[in-house]
């Protein structure tokens, strides 16, 4: 199932875990905060230590993406971004054409629907999703608080996340998950950035797929 994509009509690890803009995190620095986060969440304190280990490779994994995100919104960016100024200023992913590309273990795609938008796309089959690009924006110092979220069912999961990264304008950052239940199941993230900077409200959500059940946050 693919996530669905929140246009504006003009949207684990904890979500305590945001902290306030600073400098980008070392793997220590990270695991100090993240163990201390699980430990103060019910029947995590004796899986903090290596939870958080096993998180950090995989927001090593997104940095690629996060500088392809943040390169969107750098401060002076214009806010009207069109595809083309997408695939100009995310020149780290190869474009093979005018709506696709490729950046390492990622397609990506610009659409216009009608708001211009960024999406990174992964899948494997019996693979954990390698990716978090949440934490890996909260390692550069970005501020990444949760709009709303529902779920499909265990480990699959649609989030909308307002980010506010040092030197950037603030951006709607959709996830989609979906964890493999089993060796032969899929596993599979969207990640999608609004380029025009439209934040959406919980209720926007709601109102958008009134069908879903929005909640403020969901269990990552």
């Amino acid at each position: 199932m693919r996530a669905a994509l929140f246009v504006a009509p003009l949207a684990c690890l904890p979500c305590l875990m945001t902290t306030p803009a600073a400098a980008q995190e070392t793997r220590e620095q990270f695991m100090d905060r993240c163990t201390l986060a699980l430990a103060r969440t019910a029947n995590m304190a004796s899986y903090a230590e290596g939870a958080c280990a096993e998180q950090w490779p995989k927001i090593t994994r997104a940095n690629q993406m996060v500088d392809a995100l943040l390169s969107l919104f750098a401060a002076g960016t214009p806010s009207a971004l069109d595809p083309a100024d997408v695939r100009a200023r995310a020149s780290m992913v190869r474009w093979r054409s005018a709506s696709e590309g490729r950046l390492a273990d990622l397609n990506v795609e610009t659409t216009r629907t009608p708001t211009t938008r960024i999406i990174f796309n992964w899948s494997a089959t019996g693979e954990p999703v390698p990716f978090d690009p949440v934490e890996a924006l909260r390692v550069r110092g970005a501020n990444v608080d949760p709009i709303g979220c529902y779920a499909y069912g265990a480990g699959e999961t649609n989030s909308v996340w307002r980010v506010e990264a040092p030197d950037s304008a603030p951006f709607a950052l959709t996830v989609y998950r979906r964890e493999a239940p089993t060796a032969s199941a899929m596993s599979s993230i969207t990640v999608s950035a609004d380029a025009e900077r439209n934040i959406p409200t919980l209720n926007d959500l709601r109102a958008v797929e009134p069908d879903q059940d929005w909640m403020e946050t969901c269990p990552r």
